[in-house]
């Protein structure tokens, strides 16, 4: 294990990174979440040439130091201040400056510096026609289309959503496969489907389901739920394992083992699932 002189900063700097247990353990199970391309991180340690991060919503794992980048302190800070650029699609890319106007007409890997997924933030350095010229963290900058996209005030702010958007949202990914510890539109797993669709809502959810069950107010009766109330489950470990999207009408959505999916309280309901009804733990309101 390296000890650190002193505080390294950094970025993703990949589409997404798997970040994992421990050095060198980063697949299936291992996975203890994703991070973004530019996701930034501080540095905790470094053992066998990877390093263990603290993400920006607090989480750590350990990713390999050949999906990050390392950069110095003030342009880490200067990076995520000031206007950023939000993906809004669920998959989108970053042109090269060469690119002219090519990507409203066409995809030309020549000119593609990097795919991004929604939820990743960029720093906006201008406008130009129908793209935005953003700043990439080794300092290069691209084009991103403007359709893909949109303008918040810096990192993280993003704004508020309603509880109908947050609905609407989770809808777009039904179908999905589950993919543990995933975070982004290529799969999600329980907790990470609900950062990420409250994310692109203006609310900054913990990451893992018991997290998650210490946030926001209790709801004690189940026929007191509203819609985008969070609701949990003990599924396969005691205490709060599973979570999902309340609806309306006794429905919930939710990244199951059979991907992103409604399910229902009520027997009566075609979607009705018994095995989740029997481990429902109880819900959190945070709207």
């Amino acid at each position: 294990m390296t000890k650190l002189d002193h505080k390294y900063y950094g970025f993703i700097n990949r589409e997404v990174c798997n970040v994992g247990e421990a050095p060198f353990k980063n697949v299936i199970s291992k996975v203890v979440t994703q991070a973004r391309f530019a996701e930034p991180f501080t540095v905790i340690r470094q053992e066998q040439g990877w390093y263990e991060v603290t993400l920006s919503d607090t989480y750590q794992g350990w990713v390999s130091p050949a999906e990050v980048i390392l950069t110095s302190e003030a342009f880490w800070k200067s990076y995520q201040s000031g206007p950023m650029v939000l993906v809004t699609s669920h998959f989108a890319y970053v042109f090269s400056d060469q690119a002219g106007g090519y990507y409203t007409e066409g995809k030309d890997n020549r000119l593609l510096l990097t795919g991004v997924t929604m939820a990743t933030m960029l720093k906006l350095l201008s406008e130009e026609g129908d793209a935005y010229r953003v700043l990439l963290p080794d300092a290069s900058t691209g084009l991103i289309p403007k359709a893909d996209a949109e303008v918040i005030p810096a990192f993280n702010r993003i704004s508020r959503g309603t509880a109908e958007s947050i609905v609407a949202l989770g809808k777009e990914f039904l179908g999905l496969p589950y993919y543990w510890g995933g975070t982004t539109s290529y799969g999600f797993d329980c907790s990470g489907f609900m950062q990420t669709i409250y994310k692109m809502n203006g609310i900054h959810l913990l990451r893992d389901a018991h997290q998650q069950y210490e946030m926001g107010q209790e709801v004690p009766e189940r026929k007191d739920l509203r819609m985008a109330d969070m609701v949990f489950f003990s599924t396969y470990r005691e205490g709060p394992s599973h979570v999902g999207i309340y609806i309306a009408d006794g429905r919930y959505i939710h990244s199951g083992s059979k991907g992103i999916a409604i399910n229902s309280f009520d027997p009566d309901d075609d979607l009705y699932s018994e095995p989740l009804d029997q481990k429902y733990l109880g819900a959190r309101r945070i709207l």
